[in-house]
C-alpha cells in the first residue's frame, strides 16, 4: 500500500507541475492523471486509509483544485474506480475530519501561519491525532503520499528549467 500512495503523490504533483510550471505543455500529463486517478481510486477500494483519501479528494473539489482537464480526468477515475471495485466502508467521522483538515490545508496563510501554506501539515497533524484510535495507517499514508509529492517537486525544480542550454552552463 504504501508505494502505491507514494506513486499516487509523485503523480499528482508530476499532473501539477506539468500543468502550472509548464502550462500543459506536456501531453505526458494525460496518462498521468489516469495513472493518479487509478492509484487513488483503487487505495479508497481497497485500504485502510479510504477514509483520509475519500476526504482529501472532496476537499479538492470544494477548495477549488480540481481546476485543469486533466485533474477532472484523474479525479473523475478515482471516484468510478470503487463503484466498479467496491466501497469501503463509510466513516462519517473520519470522513469529516480529514476533508476538513485537507481543506484549511489548501487555503492560504500569511503572517506567522504562512509556513502553514507552504508546508499543509493540517493533514499531517490531523493523522497523528488519531493515531492512538486507528492505528498508524493514516499518518503513514499522507507522510508516504506527502514524499512522493515533495519529491517530484524538488526532482523538477533541480533538473527542468526553461533556460537555454548555454545560459544553464554559466555563459
Amino acid at each position: 500500500m504504501l508505494a502505491l500512495v507514494f506513486c499516487a503523490g509523485l503523480t499528482v504533483k508530476a499532473v501539477d507541475w506539468i500543468d502550472d510550471e509548464r502550462k500543459g505543455k506536456n501531453q505526458l500529463k494525460w496518462p498521468l492523471a489516469v495513472l493518479y486517478g487509478a492509484l487513488v481510486g483503487y487505495l479508497v477500494s481497497q485500504s485502510l486509509v479510504a477514509m483520509l483519501l475519500l476526504g482529501a479528494l472532496f476537499a479538492q473539489v470544494f477548495a477549488r483544485k480540481i481546476d485543469t482537464h486533466t485533474h477532472v480526468l484523474g479525479f473523475a477515475i478515482a471516484m468510478f474506480l470503487p463503484f466498479a471495485l467496491g466501497f469501503p466502508q463509510f466513516e462519517p467521522l473520519l470522513f469529516v475530519f480529514f476533508a476538513l483538515l485537507a481543506f484549511i490545508d489548501e487555503m492560504e496563510f500569511v503572517g506567522r501561519l504562512g509556513w502553514a501554506t507552504e508546508h499543509r501539515v493540517f493533514l499531517i497533524l490531523g493523522s497523528a491525532l488519531v493515531v492512538p484510535f486507528v492505528g498508524f495507517s493514516y499518518l503513514v499514508a499522507i507522510l508516504a503520499f506527502d514524499i512522493g509529492y515533495l519529491l517530484f517537486w524538488w526532482v523538477a525544480k533541480r533538473l527542468v528549467t526553461d533556460k537555454p542550454a548555454a545560459k544553464r552552463r554559466g555563459r
